[in-house]
C-alpha cells in the first residue's frame, strides 16, 4: 500500500499542472469587471447607455459604451480633458481623470508637448512632428509616430510657387511678422514658424483669402487660418520635424 501511494505522488509531480486565471465578468457583456473599471461602466449592467448592444461588443467595434447612439469612443471625452476616449487608451491614461498622473498637468497638455500622462516623473516622451500634405492641403500634428492630434486645412504654394517638398524642421518662431514682396504687403501676421531657412518658408496665420483645404494660394508659405495658426504654434518646438509630402495640385484646386 505503501509503494502504491509513492507511485501515485510520483506521478502527480510528473505531470504538469496549469492554473487558469478566469476574469470575472459579472453582467457577462464580454467585459471583465477590471475593464469595466478602466471603461467606466456598470460591471453589474451588460448595456450601460441602453442603446440595446453589451458593452463588452461596443467597445470591440470602437464605440462608445457610455454615450449610446452609435457615438463612437474617438468622438467621445467623459473627463472632457481635451483627450477622447480611444486616445486615453492609446496612452493608457484614465478616461475619467483629467490628471492620470497628478502631476499638475492635464493629460491633454502632456500628449500635445511629447509627455506620457501616465509618468509624473516626465521621463517617458513621445515623438511630434508636423506633416504637411500638398495634394489634399492639409497639415497634421502628429504625436507618437502616429496618432493624428490635429488635422487642419491649409493652403500652401501655387504651382508656379510651390511649397518644397521633403524633410526640415522648426527653425524659428514669431508672434506677429510683417511679410513684403514686390507684389504684397502684409502687416500683422500672426503665429509664424519658419521651417525652411533659403527662400524664408514659413507656417503661418493668413487673413486675406478663405481657400484652405480647397486650393493653394501662397507664394510658398503654408497658410493657415489665424486661429489654428494660434492652437498649432502652442505647442510647436524649434527643431521640431516638418515633412511636406505629396504634390502640389497642377491647377491650384485640390484633385486637380
Amino acid at each position: 500500500m505503501k509503494f502504491f501511494l509513492t507511485m501515485i505522488f510520483i506521478l502527480t509531480m510528473l505531470v504538469p499542472t496549469t492554473v487558469q486565471t478566469v476574469e470575472l465578468d459579472s453582467d457577462n457583456d464580454g467585459l471583465s469587471d477590471d475593464e469595466e473599471m478602466k471603461y467606466y461602466t456598470d460591471f453589474l449592467n451588460s448595456d450601460t447607455d441602453g442603446d440595446g448592444f453589451f458593452d463588452g461588443e461596443e467597445v470591440k467595434n470602437g464605440y462608445s459604451p457610455l454615450a449610446g447612439n452609435e457615438v463612437k469612443m474617438s468622438q467621445h471625452d467623459l473627463d472632457t480633458d481635451g483627450l477622447n476616449d480611444w486616445v486615453e487608451g492609446w496612452f493608457g491614461s484614465d478616461r475619467g481623470n483629467v490628471d492620470t498622473d497628478g502631476d499638475g498637468v492635464d493629460d491633454y497638455r502632456e500628449v500635445m508637448r511629447g509627455y506620457s500622462p501616465t509618468d509624473a516623473s516626465n521621463t517617458k516622451r513621445f515623438k511630434r512632428e508636423i506633416q504637411i500634405d500638398l495634394t489634399y492641403q492639409h497639415l497634421y500634428y502628429i504625436v507618437d509616430r502616429k496618432l493624428k492630434m490635429f488635422d487642419f486645412p491649409v493652403s500652401t504654394g501655387n504651382p508656379w510657387t510651390p511649397t518644397p517638398p521633403g524633410e526640415y524642421e522648426i527653425l524659428e518662431k514669431i508672434p506677429v511678422k510683417r511679410y513684403v514682396a514686390a507684389d504684397y504687403d502684409l502687416p500683422n501676421v500672426k503665429w509664424n514658424m519658419k521651417f525652411i531657412a533659403k527662400g524664408g518658408y514659413y507656417i503661418h496665420g493668413s487673413y486675406w483669402h478663405n481657400l484652405y483645404g480647397k486650393s493653394t494660394a501662397s507664394h510658398g508659405c503654408v497658410n493657415m487660418r489665424t486661429e489654428d495658426a494660434g492652437v498649432l504654434y502652442e505647442y510647436v518646438d524649434e527643431g521640431m520635424k516638418v515633412s511636406v509630402v505629396g504634390k502640389t495640385p497642377k491647377g491650384r484646386v485640390v484633385g486637380s
